[in-house]
């Protein structure tokens, strides 16, 4: 692969922060999938009338809400700045032609990392603590148990991590390892249709399973590639310093 060469120091630099940044992102996505497991797995513990009924209101919600729900929310939340130095380690390693990609894959990522990062923190700091203490006012529209709150709105911001994905596809190719980087990246992209089938038919489910069966074991594979990839930059680095 011949691309324009920063230093040596510097392709270490990239190499360090890219491989822990994707290292991160796949421990992040492997446990989002098993905390949503984890919570569908505790959800048949609940009375099946009241699980059938869906969203009857915020008092109702509150008598059966578990603390178990908000696990998910701890590796979403990391994972935003996990992916964000992910991003910016692929700009800085794309070769000069490319870098036009790069720069857009980044600039969607910052878009999704706010959205979510605003998301989780909500739910994990003022609606957790007003769900604790009861305060009930106008908690509705945040809480995650109601599938036309504002938590729903914020969570297809991985729409435009899919995009951020199907840009920075293009920053790779050449040898096996990239193809496949860019396979799944570009598959990671288009996973965002079955997002955007979430949202016009009005079915959180359909995103969780969509985000289970599809986003999480292609973004966690792409992840662990992009990890070799820049733990093999390191070392080229070394040998060549």
């Amino acid at each position: 692969r011949t691309q324009k060469s920063p230093t040596v120091a510097a392709r270490v630099t990239i190499g360090k922060i890219g491989f822990g940044s994707a290292v991160l992102s796949s421990v992040c996505g492997a446990a989002y999938g098993i905390a949503v497991i984890a919570v569908f797995v505790s959800s048949l513990n609940i009375q099946p009338t009241v699980a059938q009924q869906g969203w009857t209101g915020i008092d109702d919600f509150l008598l059966t809400f578990q603390p178990i729900a908000m696990l998910p929310l701890f590796p979403s939340l990391l994972l935003a700045p996990a992916f964000t130095a992910l991003m910016v380690s692929i700009h800085a390693y794309a070769a000069e032609d490319k870098k036009i990609w790069g720069s857009l894959g980044l600039a969607f990522t910052l878009i999704y990392a706010a959205m979510a990062a605003m998301n989780y923190l909500v739910q994990l700091l003022p609606v957790w603590r007003s769900i604790n203490h009861g305060e009930t006012d106008g908690l509705a529209m945040f809480v995650l148990g109601n599938p036309h709150s504002i938590f729903w709105a914020l969570a297809y911001a991985y729409l435009f991590m899919n995009l951020a994905m199907l840009f920075s596809a293009m920053v790779f190719a050449g040898n096996r390892l990239e193809n496949r980087i860019r396979l799944l990246f570009i598959l990671n992209g288009i996973s965002g249709v079955v997002t955007l089938t979430s949202a016009f038919l009005d079915s959180y489910q359909f995103y969780l399973i969509g985000s289970l069966v599809i986003w999480c074991p292609i973004f966690t594979a792409a992840a662990i590639f992009v990890a070799v990839l820049f733990n093999r930059t390191i070392k080229e680095a070394a040998l060549n310093s």
